[in-house]
């Protein structure tokens, strides 16, 4: 199996800088076997950068990770985790609940 990693967003928002990257998977006869999305968010401020992930499915469509992303960071970038320090993935809803919240 071949896996391969592009940038396909790269974007400042709000002192932050978006990064959503697809991933692709190619099967062993070479063709696609499944593409997905992952996004970083680095806070910049005080001289350090500070990455994190924001945690979504990665099949979201790219336009909602844009929008959510912003959200999140409209929100401080919560970061709840489990027992294990799994962090919480985000759906427009959970986004939408911590808002009103």
């Amino acid at each position: 199996m071949t896996t391969t990693n592009d940038n396909i967003l790269n974007t400042m928002y709000n002192n932050h800088r978006i990064l959503i990257d697809r991933i692709d998977e190619y099967g062993m006869d070479g063709e696609l076997a499944t593409s997905k999305r992952m996004i970083t968010v680095i806070r910049y401020g005080d001289d350090n950068l500070t990455p994190m992930i924001f945690n979504v499915s990665p099949y979201t469509p790219l336009v909602d990770m844009h929008t959510m992303a912003r959200v999140w960071i409209d929100c401080g970038c919560p970061s709840d985790g489990d027992a294990n320090g799994i962090p919480r993935k985000w759906t427009k809803e959970d986004l939408h609940a911590w808002v009103a919240g």
